[in-house]
């Protein structure tokens, strides 16, 4: 008969993130920080749109940028969403339904923003400061109109391509 308990170890379960992303600060200010390009603000840790409780103006000897605006001036997305055979028609919806949805994840998170949009291979091609943001508008647009939706994502999980097609209507013969 056995009187211990058998030990198990369990750190193959465990999934430890050695990724850090290199625009976040390594440390935090003391004090509050607000962001030249968008106008965001830096105060324990965490990156909101409304001024904090006692900020009243900002005091910078250089401009300082938050991770969104350095990405951007980089040139360093984080997600890509691929929309194909975009109809001219559709064009002026579906640019407004992609800026909603980016204005409703900034409220949540300013570090979310659609870097870049551009015409490709008879769709779009979208670039996003998180691949968050690239998972959301790809979901929106297949909930407004359908079709399909696919994933692929990078060895780490930090870059994500979305990739959404549009279903034909069948042809009447």
């Amino acid at each position: 008969m056995r009187t211990g308990a058998k030990k198990y170890n369990t750190n193959y379960k465990k999934k430890i993130d050695v990724f850090r992303d290199t625009f976040l600060p390594r440390r935090s200010p003391k004090e509050i920080i607000q962001c030249t390009g968008c106008g965001a603000f830096y105060h324990r840790r965490h990156w909101s749109l409304t001024a904090p409780a006692g900020f009243t103006r900002p005091v910078h000897l250089h401009p300082v940028y938050c991770p969104a605006c350095r990405k951007i001036k980089e040139h360093s997305a984080s997600g890509e969403l691929h929309l194909g055979a975009v109809g001219d028609s559709d064009r002026g919806d579906l640019f407004r339904l992609l800026r909603n949805e980016e204005s409703k994840a900034r409220q949540k998170n300013p570090l979310e923003r659609i870097m870049r949009i551009e015409a490709a291979d008879g769709g779009w091609k979208i670039e996003t400061t998180t691949e968050k943001l690239a998972q959301r508008l790809g979901r929106s647009i297949r909930k407004a109109r359908g079709g399909k939706l696919a994933f692929k994502w990078s060895h780490n999980n930090k870059f994500v391509r979305v990739l959404w097609e549009q279903k034909l209507a069948p042809a009447n013969s």
